[in-house]
C-alpha cells in the first residue's frame, strides 16, 4: 500500500513537472490586417518564429488599450498540435506603449528647454535691475564729499549711452525669449491634450496572446492572431457633384476613420465593413397590441449635427506662383480616384482598400474613398411657400446600391454651395438632393380673404362659426431659360366631427392630392416660361361651434 501511493505521488510530480517543462519565448509580431466595423476593429497579426521540437509558449505582445478577451483566437502554421490560445496581462510600472513614451520624452524635453530659457531670463532680469539701479544712482543728488571724485560730464553721458544700449539689448533678448516659451508652452499644450486621448484611466499592463503549441520537430512557423479592438470607428462622408449642365450627378462615398486604440497600424490591408457586430442583441419577440386613449405629451424637438469639415485653401505666396509657372507643361488629364472593392457579404457588404495604409492611434481622422458613382437625375425647382420663402434648386436621383446616412458634402461646377444630410437608402430608392436656393424663381404665397361670421344677416347670433378663406400663390420665372417647378402647399385637416372643411375650391388643380399619403397636402408640376407668371388661388370654408377654440387657424 505505501509503495503504491509512493507511486502515484511520484507520478503526480512527473506530470507536474512535464505540464511545465515547455519553451517560454515572445514573437515579435506586426498588424498585417484591419476590418473596421462601426464601433470596433478586428485585429490580425502575424509573426514568425523558429522553435525546436516540443512544447512552446509563444508570446505575441499587443499595445491595444481594450481587448475584446473572447475574440481572441490564432493559428499556426507548422507540423504540431495547439493546445490553447490565451489572453494574458502583466503589470508593469511604466508604460509599455511606445508611442506613449515617445510622447512623454518630447514633453519633458520642452520643459527642459523652457526651465533653460527660463534661467536665461532670470539672469537678464537681475541685470536689467543692476543697470536701472546705476542710472537711478547717476541721477541722484550727489553728496558734497564724493563730488572731486565723480566723473566727468562726458564720462558721464557716455557711460549713461553704454547703460541705455544695454538695457535696449536686454530687453529685445527678453521679448525673444518671452515668445520662445509662449511657443514651448503652446506645444506642450498640443502634446499633452494628444497624450490624455492615448492615455487610459486602467492600470498599466503589458498584453500578449500566449500560444501554447507543440511542435512535432524542428521548423519554422507563422502564427496569426486575431482580436477584437474597441476605440476604432469609421461613418460615411458623401460628396455630391453637379456639373453646369446639370445632366448628371457625381455621387463618391467616403469612409471617415479614427482609430485611438493605442496601436499604430503600419502598411496594414484595411476593410471596411457595415456589419453590425453581435453585443448582446437577441432576437425580437412581438408585443401585446393594445389601443388606448391617446395622452397629451410635451413635445421634443430632435436636432440633429450634421457638421461636415470643410478646410480653405491658404492664400498662393510668391514662391508659389513660381513654382506654378514651371509646370506649365503638366497634361491637362484629371488623375482617378482609387476606389475601395466592394464585396458582398450574407449579412453585409465590405470594401477592401486597394493600397496599404498607415493609421496612427491618435485624435486625428482619416478620410478614404469607397466608391463613385454617376447618377442620371431629374433637376427641378422645389417650393413650399408655407414653410419657405425660398426656391431650391433639386436634383432627384435614384440609388443604384445601398447607401448608408451621413453627412454630405455639395458641390456646384466644383464649387462648395453647403452640407446637407443624407439618410439610409435602399438601391432603387429616389433620394433628392438640395442644391441650393435660387433667387430668380419666386414663389410667394399670401392670405386674400379670412371672414368670419358669427350671425345671421348681421343681427342674430350663430351657434356656429363660419370662416371663410382664401390664399394665393405666385409663381415667377426670372429666368431667361424654362424652368420645371414643383409647389407644395396644405389644406386645413380636421381631427374631429366638430370642425369642419368644406367648400373646397383650387384653381388650377394640384397634379397630386395627398402627395406621398400625407392627408391634405398638395402638389402642382408647373412649367414656367421665361418671364411667365402663375398663379394658384386655394378656397375654403371652416365651421365650428362658437364656444370651441380650434387649435390651427
Amino acid at each position: 500500500m505505501r509503495f503504491m501511493k509512493r507511486l502515484f505521488i511520484s507520478a503526480i510530480c512527473v506530470l507536474l513537472v512535464t505540464s511545465l517543462a515547455f519553451a517560454e519565448e515572445t514573437v515579435p509580431s506586426r498588424i498585417k490586417e484591419v476590418t473596421l466595423f462601426s464601433g470596433q476593429a478586428l485585429i490580425q497579426r502575424e509573426a514568425f518564429a523558429t522553435i525546436d521540437k516540443g512544447v512552446h509558449e509563444l508570446f505575441l505582445e499587443v499595445e491595444a488599450f481594450r481587448i475584446d478577451r473572447d475574440s481572441v483566437s490564432a493559428k499556426v502554421f507548422g507540423s504540431g498540435e495547439i493546445f490553447s490560445v490565451q489572453f494574458k496581462e502583466i503589470h508593469v510600472k511604466e508604460s509599455p506603449r511606445e508611442n506613449i513614451k515617445i510622447l512623454e520624452q518630447k514633453i519633458e524635453k520642452l520643459k527642459q528647454t523652457r526651465r533653460t530659457l527660463t534661467d536665461e531670463k532670470d539672469v537678464l532680469n537681475k541685470k536689467d535691475l543692476f543697470l536701472r539701479s546705476l542710472i537711478t544712482f547717476s541721477q541722484t543728488q550727489v553728496p558734497q564729499d564724493v563730488k572731486t571724485s565723480f566723473p566727468k560730464i562726458e564720462d558721464l553721458e557716455k557711460t549713461l549711452t553704454f547703460l541705455a544700449s544695454q538695457l535696449q539689448a536686454i530687453n529685445t533678448r527678453k521679448q525673444h525669449l518671452d515668445s520662445k516659451i509662449d511657443d514651448i508652452d503652446k506645444e506642450i499644450k498640443v502634446l499633452e491634450r494628444e497624450l490624455g486621448s492615448l492615455h487610459e484611466p486602467e492600470k498599466k499592463t503589458k498584453k500578449f496572446i500566449a500560444v501554447l503549441f507543440k511542435s512535432l520537430r524542428e521548423q519554422k512557423i507563422k502564427i496569426e492572431a486575431t482580436y477584437v479592438t474597441r476605440r476604432a470607428q469609421w461613418a460615411p462622408l458623401y460628396r455630391v457633384s453637379v456639373p453646369l449642365t446639370l445632366r448628371e450627378v457625381d455621387l463618391a462615398m467616403f469612409s471617415k476613420i479614427q482609430q485611438k486604440t493605442g496601436e499604430h497600424w503600419k502598411n496594414v490591408a484595411l476593410t471596411i465593413s457595415n456589419v453590425i457586430p453581435l453585443q448582446g442583441v437577441e432576437l425580437p419577440s412581438p408585443d401585446t397590441w393594445t389601443l388606448d386613449i391617446q395622452r397629451q405629451r410635451a413635445r421634443r424637438l430632435k436636432s440633429f449635427g450634421r457638421d461636415a469639415m470643410e478646410k480653405a485653401a491658404p492664400a498662393m505666396s510668391v514662391q508659389e506662383t513660381k513654382e506654378e509657372a514651371d509646370f506649365e507643361q503638366v497634361p491637362e488629364e484629371e488623375a482617378t480616384v482609387a476606389y475601395a472593392q466592394r464585396e458582398e457579404l450574407p449579412l453585409s457588404f465590405e470594401y477592401k482598400i486597394p493600397q496599404m495604409l498607415d493609421i496612427e492611434s491618435r485624435n486625428k481622422e482619416t478620410i478614404l474613398p469607397l466608391f463613385g458613382r454617376k447618377l442620371q437625375g431629374e433637376f427641378f425647382y422645389y417650393a413650399v411657400p408655407g414653410k419657405s420663402l425660398l426656391t431650391f434648386l433639386v436634383c432627384q436621383a435614384r440609388a443604384d446600391k445601398e447607401l448608408l446616412s451621413g453627412p454630405l458634402n455639395v458641390y456646384f461646377g466644383d464649387r462648395f454651395i453647403g452640407k446637407t444630410f443624407l439618410s439610409e437608402k435602399k438601391p432603387g430608392q429616389d433620394f433628392n438632393l438640395n442644391l441650393g436656393a435660387d433667387r430668380e424663381v419666386k414663389v410667394k404665397r399670401e392670405k386674400i380673404k379670412d371672414n368670419v361670421k358669427e350671425t345671421f344677416f348681421g343681427q342674430l347670433e350663430r351657434d356656429t362659426i363660419i370662416r371663410e378663406m382664401a390664399f394665393k400663390i405666385t409663381l415667377e420665372n426670372l429666368k431667361d431659360k424654362p424652368v420645371k417647378l414643383k409647389v407644395m402647399d396644405t389644406l386645413p385637416v380636421s381631427r374631429t366631427d366638430k370642425v369642419k372643411v368644406k367648400d373646397i375650391t383650387i384653381n388650377p388643380a394640384p397634379a397630386e392630392k395627398n402627395y406621398q399619403d400625407r392627408e391634405g397636402v398638395l402638389l402642382w408640376e408647373c412649367q414656367l416660361k421665361p418671364e411667365e407668371k402663375k398663379e394658384i388661388t386655394i378656397e375654403f370654408v371652416v365651421t365650428y361651434p362658437k364656444n370651441l377654440p380650434v387649435q390651427g387657424l
